[in-house]
Order: structure tokens, then C-alpha cells, then sequence
């Protein structure tokens, strides 16, 4: 095993045990439904860990098993096998049983001909608003299956009309993954159940039954930059929860280590050299510059990408109803201080998104009539652009918290990952927004640093996984690798043919 940097846990099998109780992790189950990879090595590592610490382990594989495939599904075991090689799933399934596991701990669905129980009526017309009022058993199916677009053209404006058939198959998948995973947990008598992140339709549905069947919910995730995964008792928009995490990995860190690490993860962004900031910048030129407006203050929002937002479980009274609605006040206040200007910086992931969602987003800018707009196409640079700024808004974008680093005033009017660190000021209303043009909030960049080394090193190392130097992940001798190349187009040839039906007027 390759050195490892030190992450937030030293040990997986140390945070199980410190996280569940006894009767919690006597029995724990895993079920996935994504073939993603780093997914399934969080899989691994938390089925051998818990193994370890005594668990009766079960896992439930269904990626091939859901009606509607779910968004990491990538490959069709008949497909897979009709080519001579194996799912990535499959690999994992073998890996495990090399390890140790018995075949045992391998549960199919329980339920051999599922019929759903009491599927609500498709709603008429389907928007969004009438789709995430859908519930399943109680539980809350309409806004897990809005996390899920049937193709990158779906706005999330809700006079948009979702096909039928699509969301009646999603309703299905979910109600399917429901059923099955609650059976399971009765069947198995499970204290713990163990999903990816909790967001996306079938791990929602899973969560949902095992909060019905009063089992304890882990979720695993990415880790940080540094790190190989993360696990947690949130889900992935709890971001109070979050910031909780960094105040105690801040506080358990040495410093003036934790201080470097943190402060790596910000100088990364700021020269466009972080990997997983590519998609974000690369139509930007690092250190370029617009004319700006000659004015004695210059306000700089940065804009959320308002699909990243739109399904989040929140009072949005606390966030002035709306990110448009937050921009009109903040450019109203700015008009009515002499010698203040507004530049808006439109989310660049924005040029990524569905065409209707940007052309609603610029309508409501032009209405905001700020000095200047920046679009997500402009090659403007950023990290230059804060630099320039003597007051930042965001919506909770993450320029909030890199603009504060930076020693910007910063306040936030939108949810965010940063709002309890003290780098930036809440604001909740049009008085608010008055008071911090007037008085800007101090700048504070050394109490974003823990945010920093949270996204370096949350998580957990790998103690399990190998990697060898061409970057194929290995258990044992087993590699976990992804079936053929052929396998995998003819698999999405027919996940593109059944979606085309699915959204078929």
C-alpha cells in the first residue's frame, strides 16, 4: 500500500464503531445501484471494515435489478456476459468473496414478483411542482425522482411538463427499490443501512425504508482531494452538518499543517489547476479582465446554479423566496447608493445546463438591470474578478467562500456550506442587504481555511483497495474493473433507445 496522507478518520472500522451502537452494527446491509467506481470501492471498504469489527454484513448488488436504470447504472450483466466479461458490480461481488464474505451476504432482491402497494395516481398536468408532491408509503418519492432529468435538456422551471412515461416509470423504480429494500431489512433484521449519497431516486427510496424500519442511515460519498471516500450519518446537502464536521476536523488538526492544507485547496482553484475545476473554468483565461464599471463601490454577485438548489428540503422564506428575487433587492439597494455599482458573474456551469434554465436566468438579470452581467460563456477569470470587488453576494455559491479567503467583506443570501464559519455574513432581507453595503462584514480569510481542509482530506484512506500504476483499482487479486468496451456501448444503445421511448410525446 502506497503512503497516504492523513484524512479526517484514521480508521473506518474506529468511526463505525464510535458512530453506531451495538445493536446498530450487529447486522448492517449495503445496497448499491450505481456501477460507478469509486462508489463501489466506498462499498468494499465498508463491508470488510465492518466485517472486522464483527458485523454481520449483507449486500444487495441491484444496479441491474431497477426498472428505470438509475443514473450510475453503466452496463447490463446479459449484456456483460454475452461478451465474455463482467460488470463492474460483478467484480465487486467476486472481490468480496475472494476476501472472505460467503455467499451468504449476497441478497437478490427478497421480493420475487413485486407489485407496488399503493402507487399514487401520475398527475395531471406533471409538472414540477404536482411531481414533488408524489409520496410513496409516506415518504417523499416526488422529490427524489426531480433529482433525476431524463436528459440534460430539462429545465426546472415548473411550467415545464415532464413526460408521462418516464415518471411513471420512475414512480415504479422507486416504489420497487422501497418495498424491496424495507423486505430485506425485516427479513435480515438490519440496524444499519448504508447508501450512496441519499439524493438520487433509488438510494432516496432505500433511506426511506429504513428510516420506516427504524434502521440507522450511513451514506457514502467522495472523499476529499486527498482522500479516497467519505461516509457519513448526512446526507449530501446537510450542510449544517457539514460545517459541524469542519469545526472538529479544524480543531483535531495540528497547526500550522492544517493551516497549509487548507490553504492548497484555495490557491489550487485560484490558478485554474485543480482537476475537478476544469468543467467550471475552462472557458475562462486565467487572469483576464472585462472593462469594469468606474464606480467609487464595486458589488460582485456570483450567481448558484439553480438546478443544484431547486429540490433542496428548506424554508426558502429564510433566502428571500428566490435567488432572482435576492438579485432584484441586492440590485435595488445598489441603485440607491450613490457611486455603487452591480456586476452579476453568472455561474459558468451554467453554459453546461438546460437552454431554457439559462435564457430564465438572463430574463431575470435583465430585469435586476445590473451595470454589468458576466455570462457563463465570458472568458473573464473569476478568482480575478473577486479580486476586484470591495463587497461579495452570493447565492451560496462557493466564490463566497474563495472570495473570503481572498480577504473580500462577503455576505451570503442563498444556502450554503460556509454560512457558520464566520468568513461570511448571512442576510435575509432587503434591510439586511442595506446594512452590509453600508457596513461591509469584516473580512475574516483565515476562518475559511477549515473549509479548505475539509474538501483536501474529509473521509477515509483506502485500507483495503489497491491501486497499481496504470490506475486499475484492485482487491486481493481481483481488479475492479468495468466490463468490455463493447459491453458497455451496446448497454448504452439500450439505455439511450428505452429513454427515447420513455420521453416520447
Amino acid at each position: 500500500m502506497p503512503h497516504q496522507v492523513r484524512a479526517e478518520f484514521p480508521s473506518l472500522q474506529g468511526y463505525l464503531a464510535d458512530t453506531l451502537s451495538v445493536d446498530e452494527r450487529r447486522r448492517i446491509g449495503l445496497i448499491s445501484f450505481n456501477q460507478w467506481s469509486f462508489a463501489l470501492g466506498a462499498l468494499i471498504e465498508t463491508a470488510l471494515e465492518a466485517r472486522a469489527l464483527g458485523c454481520e454484513v449483507t449486500l444487495g448488488l441491484w444496479a441491474d435489478e431497477t426498472p428505470l436504470p438509475d443514473t450510475g447504472w453503466t452496463t447490463s450483466r446479459a449484456i456483460a456476459r454475452l461478451t465474455r466479461t463482467h460488470t463492474r458490480d460483478q467484480n465487486a461481488e467476486r472481490a468480496l468473496r475472494a476476501a472472505g464474505l460467503p455467499a451468504s451476504a449476497f441478497a437478490p432482491p427478497p421480493i420475487r414478483h413485486w407489485r407496488p402497494t399503493a402507487m399514487p395516481a401520475v398527475p395531471d398536468p406533471l409538472t414540477r411542482s404536482r411531481i414533488r408532491a408524489l409520496t410513496y408509503d409516506g415518504s417523499g418519492m416526488g422529490r427524489s425522482i426531480l433529482q433525476v432529468h431524463p436528459d440534460f435538456n430539462t429545465p426546472i422551471r415548473d411550467t415545464h411538463v415532464w413526460p408521462r412515461r418516464w415518471i411513471a416509470r420512475a414512480m415504479k423504480s422507486y416504489a420497487w427499490a422501497y418495498d424491496q429494500a424495507l423486505a430485506l431489512i425485516r427479513e435480515r433484521k438490519l440496524g444499519t443501512v448504508v447508501v450512496y449519497n441519499g439524493r438520487f431516486t433509488h438510494d432516496r427510496a432505500v433511506a426511506a425504508a429504513a428510516e420506516r424500519a427504524g434502521a440507522r442511515v450511513l451514506y457514502y460519498d467522495t472523499g476529499g482531494y486527498d482522500t479516497d471516500f467519505d461516509l457519513t450519518e448526512a446526507t449530501t446537502h446537510d450542510w449544517e452538518h457539514l460545517q459541524h464536521r469542519m469545526f472538529r476536523m479544524w480543531n483535531g488538526w495540528d497547526s500550522p499543517e492544517r493551516d497549509e492544507i487548507g490553504a492548497t485547496w484555495f490557491a489550487n482553484r485560484q490558478s485554474h489547476s485543480d482537476e475537478n475545476l476544469k468543467v467550471f473554468v475552462e472557458s475562462q483565461t486565467l487572469g483576464h479582465m472585462a472593462e469594469l464599471p468606474d464606480a467609487r463601490e464595486l458589488i460582485v454577485f456570483f450567481s448558484s446554479s439553480g438546478d443544484e438548489i431547486a429540490e433542496l428540503d428548506l424554508d426558502w422564506g429564510l433566502y428571500m423566496e428566490s435567488q432572482e428575487n435576492a438579485l432584484l433587492q441586492l440590485a435595488d439597494a445598489c441603485r440607491a447608493r450613490p457611486g455603487c455599482a452591480l456586476v452579476v458573474r453568472t455561474h459558468p456551469h451554467m453554459r453546461l445546463k438546460p437552454p431554457a434554465d439559462l435564457e430564465d436566468w438572463t430574463a431575470a438579470v435583465d430585469h435586476a438591470k445590473p451595470d454589468l452581467h458576466i455570462d457563463p460563456f465570458s472568458p473573464v477569470d473569476s478568482y480575478a474578478l473577486m479580486r476586484k470587488a470591495n463587497v461579495v453576494f452570493s447565492y451560496g455559491s462557493t466564490a463566497g467562500i474563495e472570495s473570503a479567503f481572498i480577504g473580500k467583506p462577503v455576505a451570503v443570501m442563498g444556502p450554503s456550506a460556509y454560512d457558520l464559519l464566520g468568513c461570511a455574513l448571512p442576510v435575509s432581507s432587503a434591510e439586511g442587504i442595506a446594512a452590509a453595503l453600508e457596513t461591509p462584514p469584516t473580512p475574516n480569510p483565515s476562518a475559511a481555511l477549515p473549509y479548505g481542509l475539509m474538501m483536501q482530506r474529509r473521509g477515509f484512506n483506502y485500507a483495503h483497495i489497491r491501486t497499481t500504476s496504470d490506475g486499475t483499482a484492485m482487491l486481493g487479486d481481483v481488479a475492479l474493473a468495468e466490463s468490455s468496451e463493447n459491453a458497455r456501448k451496446a448497454s448504452d444503445l439500450q439505455r439511450n433507445l428505452q429513454t427515447r421511448w420513455l420521453t416520447s410525446r
